[in-house]
């Protein structure tokens, strides 16, 4: 079991865009294994663990309640994580239930404030989504995006892929800010083709300051995102690992940020103004 305290570093089992996915953000994140669902939620949770969050995790039938709190050990335990059966809080007698779901952040958002928590982490499972269900899965998914802005909750929906094959998983990244996926092995960032306008003055601003860095500390902050490790970016770049790490504490500097989560969170932001990957040439 990979300890929790390890997953907020880049690395080719945990996307670092997943841990630096702030608060008033709605994203969504594909998967086909336990072990693809534990690198998600297991990085999303350890964020928010730094961030005095309260971390709630609504999960699958394939992960049972003992299985979750084995799966998330060390600090994401002892922040005193929720746990919630998905059926109990999507459904109501067999189907999707709206209303109900959007209480339930509303009340996560209230109980992490009786708890002086900064806001509140919610990640849920969309493997009970049956195709008669879709149609309006999608449209609630949508206007989460605009419920969600300025609010102190950060949500992480998670779709198996052999669920979203009942549907058209365009359709599931067009109503998320942003998705990753696997492919090839590797976690990738799918830019959804259009987004909110509350965001968009935030996605500018990121895509400037991104444009402060060095060719080099770009093509270092993109493969980051793409969640390759350092040894793995200084064979690719023809460096040595030590070269990397400075590489990463200058970008770190030139953006203004004190971690690298920030520094990922305001590349993939600058992402999704391009819909391109941040640097392609030295």
């Amino acid at each position: 079991m990979r300890d929790a305290q390890s997953m907020g570093h880049a690395g080719p089992f945990c996307p670092e865009v997943i841990a630096g996915v702030s608060q008033g953000s709605h994203v969504c994140a594909f998967y086909e294994t336990k072990d693809d669902l534990e690198d998600l939620v297991l990085g999303f949770f350890a964020a928010g663990v730094e961030r005095d969050e309260l971390c709630v995790w609504i999960t699958p039938d394939l992960v049972s309640d003992d299985e979750a709190r084995s799966r998330l050990s060390g600090a994401v335990l002892e922040s005193g994580i929720e746990f919630h059966r998905a059926r109990d809080v999507y459904l109501a007698r067999g189907r999707f239930a709206r209303d109900r779901i959007i209480r339930f952040w509303d009340q996560a958002i209230q109980r992490a404030g009786s708890m002086n928590r900064s806001g509140a982490r919610v990640s849920g499972d969309a493997f009970w989504l049956q195709r008669n269900d879709w149609s309006a899965f999608l449209e609630y998914e949508s206007d989460i995006n605009s419920w969600i802005a300025n609010k102190p909750i950060a949500i992480l929906c998670t779709y198996p892929v052999s669920v979203s094959k009942g549907g058209d998983p365009f359709d599931v990244v067009r109503a998320h800010q942003f998705a990753i996926a696997k492919r090839r092995h590797q976690w990738e960032v799918i830019a959804a083709p259009t987004v909110a306008p509350n965001r968009q003055a935030e996605i500018v601003e990121s895509a400037v300051r991104i444009a402060s860095l060095s060719g080099r500390e770009r093509q270092v902050l993109d493969a980051i995102i793409d969640g390759h490790p350092n040894k793995t970016i200084a064979h690719d770049l023809g460096l040595d690992v030590r070269t990397i790490e400075t590489h990463r504490a200058r970008l770190m500097r030139r953006l203004g940020v004190r971690t690298m989560v920030e520094a990922v969170r305001l590349g993939t932001l600058a992402r999704l103004a391009t819909q391109e990957p941040l640097a392609s040439t030295v």
